[in-house]
């Protein structure tokens, strides 16, 4: 099939669909396992600790199932399932040699633009898994002195693997792009999510003058516990965000929240800094003054955040710039949308104006808003999300709305200027298990499936 004509199919069916259909047999390319005298090796030198592995445990869990009297290591040895586990770590030394290039993925559908790039739904040719990358034009992120953006979002992506947060799995450039591959988050922004909260016409558009309805206080909490944890890891890792506002937090197809735009994230471990930077209705007092902080308009922001959602209306909100940020400097929030008390006091403690006096997560934790909620649940993974969203109501572009992106002719890339992306390239070993069980599941691999070939099957449910 015509690779070309298989991208404008997919511009019309719906991303759900797309995902699902995943990547056709004839554009999959052979895994790499490498030969048997490579898998005699991994099997002679995988010893116990591989069971503190995600790979190793998926991989026991499927053996324990057998029914086996002993589900030791050295029984587990003899058994099926490690034979599998050992080709696929071969798999998984094999690609970490590669280098990471364009080619290891196969383009679809676009997903989103920005100014100076898009993001792009992909498959990884081998195993099939579905991924959204972000790509930015060189030429272009040079003209807006973006390089460094891009440099720390990197950065910051490469240090955190988070639940929480769109997590880097790739990286990769060519002459003109930057590509970073990304954590698949088809479920749209929460800026979406609070319009699909308006009653909608028979056309499914948002009936006009229609009341917000808002979301459930379950979701709203899930949302705001989520977002609190990631930013606290964002926050661990010596990092301020600086950016926390519902468009820059993505939901998975499970409906998980993901914390995504690193490019403002500034490090903060050699001590306080000063710039002005986020959104202008997310600033804290201290950004707008130019005061020296820490992670403490991480904290504000998420309280204006937790406010909008709510409400769909900014918490200080002024008719001029100016009467707006006045209103934050004075911490006057504008409640009148129906708040319960516990959550108007959960706002404040956030959105306190004193950054030394500023909730922070363990006052989240404690605070009676959260009474009962299993913050330990969230955290591991075993919360499920109660709200999940549907891929195919998301407004993706087409392909004729990311067309046009052309190198500026009045700024030309030099090699200081590549010199700054000579550690761009990217494998994140750490996370890669997690593809590798999508791959070996869909493929029956633990079921003497082989763990090879196939179209359409390694995509996310």
């Amino acid at each position: 099939m015509d690779l070309g004509a298989l991208a404008d199919q997919v511009q019309d069916a719906g991303l759900a669909q797309t995902i699902q259909a995943g990547l056709q047999k004839n554009l999959m390319k052979k895994a790499n396992f490498g030969d048997q005298a490579q898998l005699t090796a991994k099997m002679e030198s995988t010893g116990p600790e591989i069971l503190d592995t995600t790979l190793g445990k998926h991989c026991l869990e499927h053996f324990s199932k057998s029914g086996p009297a002993d589900t030791g290591f050295e029984s587990f040895k003899q058994s099926p399932e490690f034979s599998v586990l050992c080709k696929h770590l071969c798999l998984k030394d094999n690609n970490s040699k590669l280098e990471v290039t364009e080619g290891l993925f196969y383009e679809t559908r676009p997903l989103g633009r920005g100014a100076f790039g898009c993001v792009f739904l992909v498959f990884r040719l081998d195993t099939g898994a579905p991924f959204a990358v972000k790509k930015m034009m060189k030429p272009i992120i040079k003209k807006q002195n973006m390089v460094k953006d891009a440099l720390i979002e990197r950065e910051v992506l490469e240090k955190v693997n988070s639940r929480f947060l769109v997590n880097l799995h790739y990286a990769w450039q060519t002459p003109e792009w930057v590509g970073l591959v990304l954590t698949l988050c088809a479920g749209g922004d929460l800026s979406f999510q609070i319009q699909q909260q308006y009653p909608k016409d028979k056309d499914g558009k948002k009936e006009h003058g229609s009341k917000y309805k808002g979301f459930s206080t379950a979701v709203l909490k899930f949302y705001a516990a989520s977002m609190a944890i990631g930013l606290s890891q964002i926050h661990e890792a010596g990092f301020v965000y600086r950016d926390m506002k519902p468009q820059n937090v993505l939901l998975d197809l499970d409906g998980q929240v993901r914390i995504s735009d690193m490019g403002l994230t500034a490090d903060v471990s050699g001590g306080p800094i000063k710039q002005c930077s986020g959104t202008r209705g997310y600033w804290s007092p201290e950004t707008i003054k130019k005061e020296p902080y820490t992670f403490q308009p991480d904290w504000f922001s998420l309280g204006c955040t937790i406010f909008v959602l709510f409400s769909d209306k900014l918490p200080f909100h002024g008719k001029t710039h100016e009467e707006s940020d006045a209103k934050t400097l004075n911490g006057d929030l504008d409640y009148k949308h129906g708040e319960p008390a516990d959550l108007q006091s959960l706002i404040s403690a956030l959105c306190e104006k004193d950054p030394a006096k500023r909730a922070g997560l363990k006052e989240m934790k404690e605070h009676a808003y959260f009474s009962g909620f299993d913050w330990d649940a969230l955290a591991s993974g075993k919360m499920k999300a109660t709200l999940v969203p549907n891929p195919d109501e998301i407004n993706a572009p087409s392909a004729k709305d990311v067309e046009g992106f052309v190198a500026p002719k009045d700024v030309k890339w030099e090699d200081d200027d590549q010199a700054k992306l000579k550690t761009w390239t990217y494998f994140n070993k750490a996370i890669w298990d997690d593809e590798c069980i999508l791959f070996m599941d869909k493929m029956k691999a633990l079921d003497g499936g082989g763990g090879g070939g196939g179209g359409g099957c390694c995509t996310l449910q």
